[in-house]
């Protein structure tokens, strides 16, 4: 690229203009899109018929069956997509499955998997599930997940490694569980669906917690990560009980490729394990794009687009921290993009907003905490039990829609990693200093005088990487 020419950096709601070295690596998506499915009802109607490791749908329920369909949240699926939403499809054809089995219409319940984020109001699941749907079945039918409603969770057990295994009774309970998955990334879907979005704090501690000894592998990359382990492991458990009481988890997945906005390429249908094999293999064709080797500086845009925990919401300071760490820095394979004691720079405005009927926790941890304490292994030990089982907190999270008390600490915890690794991390365009200094993130006014900062720091010569993001990808490190 040409030393003077000006490009345009996703920042916040909008674009920052920056002229970059010429020497800049420009990294594009290259991967062609899959080729969308015509018909995804059909699709779904076919999976359910023709699933993989169990029998169809329609041999696993009767007329006396009690069903219950567990579907991920807003935030279980972060980049835009073509409308109809696949869950609302994919729901949609399982309840003319059911009722073409004989199912009784009132003994099955629809249930948002929430885990530990926000509560969803009847308008806002809504937009994912139809109108009709949302206000025909809610709130008796179709209502949030509850990870503090301790008379409707289920303690099942521990795992080998003694990780507490506990989830909403509607998993063991019912007849037939059914889920519907539609994961955006690796982190998403497979046993994730139930044992962290239908799970607890007290389940959900164990592999959420930022961890002093963490080997830095990202959660994207599933063949290295130890997190899907985890949750494999933890699904046993649930699979095991299951299988005492007779009955079986049924895995809905709609993978998606890479079109703006995305389209379902694939819909896949059966055991957990089984299924989000074949969903990986998707997305990891494309959403995954090769990269050879690492940069002395990585420069992210980072749009509030790709934030999925602000959905229905606004972007805060922590929200936009980990945004920079787990959804810029943290999307890779193999290895960082960046290399080890390398610079980062973070472009986005950070503006001091909260939304403080949503992020009450984030309020107080922003305003009383990180002024004097930003470690995060010694926030996590110190307050995130308070937090969670704070009286307040616990309300707002039951019925004010608020995000749960611990949350902004996984959050902030995830970030834990990056800032061992780099040896510095800016974040270009900020609207407030101090803002921006709290969170972790050395300021500056432009990229441009980032980047001047960073010469400095690395040398003249040190290679720089723009990897053009207007949505997530992952770069798969060689």
């Amino acid at each position: 690229m040409k030393r003077n020419e000006h490009i345009a950096v996703p920042y916040g709601d909008s674009v920052l203009s920056a002229r970059l070295p010429e020497r800049t690596r420009i990294i594009e998506r290259r991967i062609a899109p899959a080729k969308a499915l015509k018909d995804v009802a059909e699709a779904v109607r076919k999976a359910v018929r023709n699933p993989v490791g169990c029998d169809p749908l329609g041999k696993l329920v009767g007329p006396k069956s009690t069903v219950t369909i567990g579907f991920d949240d807003p935030i279980g699926f972060c980049p835009a997509q073509k409308q109809p939403d696949f869950k609302g499809v994919a729901v949609r054809v399982v309840l003319e499955e059911l009722e073409r089995a004989g199912v009784d219409s009132r003994n099955i319940r629809l249930v948002c998997a929430v885990g530990l984020h926000r509560k969803w109001t009847t308008r806002e699941l809504g937009t994912m599930l139809g109108d009709d749907i949302a206000y025909r079945w809610g709130p008796s039918r179709l209502f949030n997940h509850d990870a503090e409603d301790k008379e409707n969770l289920a303690f099942l057990g521990e795992t080998d490694r003694g990780m507490e295994v506990e989830v909403n009774r509607l998993v063991v309970d019912s007849d037939q569980f059914i889920y519907v998955s539609n994961p955006w990334s690796p982190f998403n879907g497979g046993w994730k669906s139930a044992v962290v979005g239908l799970s607890s704090f007290r389940s959900i501690r164990h592999h959420h917690r930022p961890y002093p000894k963490a080997k830095g592998k990202s959660t994207m990359d599933p063949e290295r990560s130890a997190f899907p382990r985890l949750l494999n492991e933890m699904g046993e458990v649930i699979e095991k009980e299951l299988g005492r009481r007779g009955r079986r988890y049924f895995q809905i997945e709609g993978a998606m490729n890479n079109r703006l906005p995305q389209e379902v390429a694939q819909v896949t249908a059966g055991h957990p394990v089984q299924v989000h094999k074949r969903t990986l293999e998707v997305l990891q064709a494309q959403h995954v794009e090769t990269v050879k080797g690492q940069s002395d500086v990585v420069i992210f845009g980072m749009g509030n687009t790709r934030d999925p925990y602000s959905k229905h919401s606004t972007v805060n300071p922590l929200l936009v921290r980990n945004l920079g760490m787990s959804y810029s820095f943290g999307l890779f394979q193999n290895k960082p993009l960046v290399r080890e004691n390398g610079i980062a720079i973070l472009v986005h405005p950070c503006i001091r907003v909260f939304d403080r009927v949503k992020y009450p926790s984030y309020v107080e941890m922003f305003e009383k905490l990180l002024p004097s304490i930003s470690d995060p292994f010694e926030l996590w030990e110190l307050f995130a039990e308070e937090y969670a089982h704070r009286p307040e907190y616990v309300h707002k999270y039951r019925y004010g829609y608020g995000f749960h008390g611990s949350h902004p600490f996984i959050l902030y915890g995830q970030g834990a990693y990056g800032f061992r690794y780099l040896s510095r991390i800016f974040l270009a365009g900020a609207v407030d200093f101090e803002t921006a200094r709290r969170i972790g993130f050395e300021p500056f006014a432009t990229v441009e005088e980032a980047v001047e900062e960073a010469e400095a720091s690395l040398g003249k010569d040190c290679s720089i990487t723009y990897p053009v993001m207007d949505q997530s990808y992952i770069c798969n490190v060689e």
